[in-house]
């Protein structure tokens, strides 16, 4: 049994290591089972999903549907599947589609369920006012636009849970206590950890759910993200509750005309729908799994503890190993349909580097907000042209640059034209526009 092998701590460094030198590769991929691997690599050939992004999405889907079904109990507390994962991009650079087509299974059955609930509201409001019973409720699992009202509703008609999906989250953010004066943000800081949720209404019965699982799933632009530290955030916890997408260096989505194959598809349709119909259950982690975890926890909490922000970070790293643990962990049960409350020493080291991929992000976003150089909202290849650039120029003189470097010239003017990057000035009367001189030495 594993759970009574000697630990040999030098192993154990050794395969934590492994786990966490992949993170500067993008997503640790491995953390799914391998015909959800194959998803992802299928429909960034086809679709050009950025690998990152639709990872993302799966990720926060699965979780979803995992729910309050299944919670880990680590000796100490118990985790929810819970997790808030923000994708952060330039518009057009595809973030839309990858979540869209994750959340597609969860959709469907909120489809299903919609269709289900008409059926039974015909008949309700055919029978007879003495016959009637129990009014039918509609539970479905993703929220766009809400009220925290209609969000208790829906936790109140769903005992798995929901996943709250944004498009653009700082505009879903920045509505908080939209409808009437209240704390909204305060009351997201308690279901991050599946807290009670009460709302007390005049006119209704109050509602009152006593195990609450909000997931929440949404993109944000670059050079918004720094709003996001706005409004107490930053000190009160909530920033640091977020995982970040943030990945470097992106390709552009190059049109193939070809689909990710229908047995990708129904694969990732039939990952969802098992892990929609797990059983309930508790996994419990054993003296091997806490010896993982505390090789880990030692070193990182060591590692960080004089500096403030990347000892606020850890602390949410680690409440969100033993999350991700759980999530992996029930993926590969879900695939082999073997279900049971055992947890696997190599999901968990595969949650550590995962949650090293979310660390490094992290720091990329807050390195984002505390930076007040424009050159942080440029793209690689903006960059790479800025640092070609003479400190002083003449627009005639680059434009063998511009060409050289495939970017169009309306496209070069419109970047020259920066005035946070350049000054612009003239030599003499005759020569009035089309000299420049950077504002930042490279």
């Amino acid at each position: 049994m594993e759970a009574n092998r000697k630990i040999n701590l030098e192993d154990l460094s050794r395969a934590i290591d492994s786990e966490m030198h992949t993170v500067g590769n993008g997503f640790p991929l491995e953390v799914f089972p391998d015909v959800i691997q194959k998803l992802i690599h299928s429909a960034k050939n086809t679709n050009g999903f950025d690998k990152d992004y639709f990872s993302a999405g799966i990720l926060s889907v699965c979780a979803t549907a995992i729910g309050n079904s299944v919670h880990l109990h680590n000796g100490s507390y118990k985790s929810k599947p819970i997790l808030w994962l923000s994708i952060i991009g330039s518009p057009g650079t595809g973030k839309t589609h990858p979540l869209s087509f994750a959340k597609q299974p969860i959709k469907l059955k909120d489809d299903q369920t919609y269709i289900e609930y008409q059926s039974l509201m015909l008949e309700y409001e055919q029978r007879d006012k003495e016959a009637k019973g129990k009014k039918p409720s509609f539970g479905k699992f993703i929220l766009m636009d809400f009220t925290p009202e209609m969000l208790a509703q829906s936790l109140q008609h769903n005992s798995k849970g929901v996943l709250v999906f944004q498009d653009e989250l700082m505009g879903w953010i920045n509505s908080f206590d939209k409808y009437k004066k209240g704390n909204d943000q305060q009351m997201y800081l308690e279901l991050f950890n599946g807290n009670e949720l009460t709302v007390d209404r005049v006119t209704k019965e109050p509602i009152r759910i006593a195990q609450t699982n909000v997931n929440i799933l949404g993109g944000m632009q670059p050079k918004i993200v720094k709003q996001l530290a706005g409004n107490n955030r930053s000190e009160d916890g909530f920033l640091d509750r977020f995982l970040f997408v943030y990945p470097e260096n992106l390709e552009p989505n190059l049109f193939t005309g070809v689909d990710i194959p229908e047995a990708h598809k129904e694969n990732y349709k039939r990952l969802i729908n098992n892990l929609l119909e797990a059983p309930q259950q508790t996994i419990k982690t054993n003296a091997s799994n806490i010896e993982v975890f505390k090789q880990w926890q030692h070193q990182k909490a060591t590692e960080c503890y004089n500096d403030t922000l990347e000892r606020s970070i850890q602390a949410k790293m680690e409440t969100y190993v033993w999350r991700l643990a759980l999530i992996i962990e029930m993926m590969q049960q879900a695939v082999t349909g073997n279900y049971t409350i055992s947890l696997q020493n190599k999901n968990l080291e595969k949650a550590i580097g995962l949650v090293e991929y979310f660390r490094l992000n992290a720091l990329r976003v807050h390195d984002k907000i505390m930076t007040k150089n424009p050159l942080e909202d440029l793209t690689a290849l903006q960059i790479e042209l800025y640092k070609a650039l003479p400190f002083e120029f003449k627009r005639a003189d680059v434009l063998p640059l511009f060409e050289q470097m495939e970017i169009g010239i309306r496209t070069g003017d419109r970047f020259l034209k920066n005035e946070k990057l350049f000054d612009s000035f003239q030599t003499s009367k005759e020569l009035k526009a089309g000299n420049y001189k950077k504002k930042f030495q490279q």
